[in-house]
């Protein structure tokens, strides 16, 4: 097949509706109010680690979102949507914030299980009194170490543990709930995609027309899920976010690197890979969960099942055949 270079596009007008990748429209998308939602249960956003000594991964296939981003030392990081955990399935390995967490954490009003942060991004967590629950926190409730890893890879809760803690906490939302559904007709044929998440993190996506499905892989080898029996996951949508970071002008971890942000607020360009074909988007984020339109302007809904959502350098190269 021939290889192609799916380069980032000159930016999109914006239009007056907004999907979901998490649901509702950011305020600036909004033309005119709507009724207020009543409320309901927020979801659960999870810190999973994707550093060497984390695999295999458990509870990702169950996640609604996963979003995967840059950290310090050019690994990546996991936060994990879950808008109606239930079951023992099992989630990890669990471990710390980032600032961009906290973006998330703010734009879907969701509950962050995290194992700790750092003391700048601590700080925030407590001055906004943002709905976080940590090991050092939850008394034993909600997490449980696996004595069969080696620490830190080896904390773990499970969606039923999700879900007693929003119940407890009465962690609510009043936006629509999600809306999945089929994506517009066109786009481009993708059968597979590869690009750099970091530096030293190259992702590739290979689709599967019988299950239509993608299987994540990467330098380590495949990406599976140990809750699944060791199975690959399954993407249904992949999402490339282009977006910028930058040093954050704190202290991150115990080595001394710079904390990062990234400039996710307002709108950028995207790019969607779903049911084999590519997609030119916009993807929008305020006060709601992140949204995404077309290139003809209207809300881009996806189909119901695990999206991953990559937040990539907005310049980022993505070879396709």
């Amino acid at each position: 097949m021939a290889i192609r270079l799916h380069l980032p596009r000159a930016p999109l007008a914006l239009a007056a509706v907004c999907l979901l990748v998490g649901t509702a429209c950011s305020a600036q998308l909004e033309p005119a109010p709507s009724p207020t939602p009543s409320a309901r249960l927020a979801p659960a956003l999870v810190q999973v680690e994707n550093a060497p000594g984390s695999r295999p991964q458990s509870g990702l296939q169950r996640a609604d979102l996963v979003f995967e981003y840059l950290t310090e030392g050019g690994i990546s990081r996991f936060t994990a949507v879950y808008w109606n955990p239930s079951g023992a399935v099992r989630i990890g390995p669990v471990r710390s914030a980032r600032l961009v967490t906290l973006r998330m954490v703010r734009a879907f009003g969701g509950l962050l299980f995290l194992s700790g942060a750092s003391d700048h991004v601590q700080a925030q967590i407590s001055g906004e009194q943002m709905p976080a629950i940590g090991e050092s926190s939850d008394g034993g409730r909600y997490f449980a170490r696996d004595r069969s890893r080696p620490a830190p890879h080896n904390l773990f809760t499970t969606n039923d543990q999700l879900r007693e803690a929003l119940v407890a906490q009465q962690v609510k939302v009043g936006y629509p709930a999600p809306v999945t559904g089929e994506p517009p007709a066109g786009g481009d044929r993708v059968d597979r995609l590869n690009f750099p998440q970091t530096t030293s993190h190259d992702v590739t996506y290979a689709y599967d027309p019988a299950s239509r499905t993608y299987a994540y892989a990467d330098e380590s080898g495949p990406l599976v899920d140990a809750a699944e029996g060791g199975r690959r996951i399954a993407v249904i949508s992949v999402v490339l976010v282009r977006v910028a970071h930058h040093g954050a002008g704190y202290t991150e971890d115990v080595l001394g690197a710079e904390g990062i942000d990234f400039d996710l607020a307002g709108t950028g360009g995207a790019d969607v890979y779903t049911r084999g074909k590519h997609l030119t988007a916009r993807w929008s984020l305020g006060q709601r969960p992140m949204a995404l339109q077309g290139v003809d302007g209207r809300s881009l809904t996806l189909p119901a099942g695990l999206t991953w959502i990559h937040l990539v350098d907005p310049e980022v190269q993505v070879r396709t055949s």
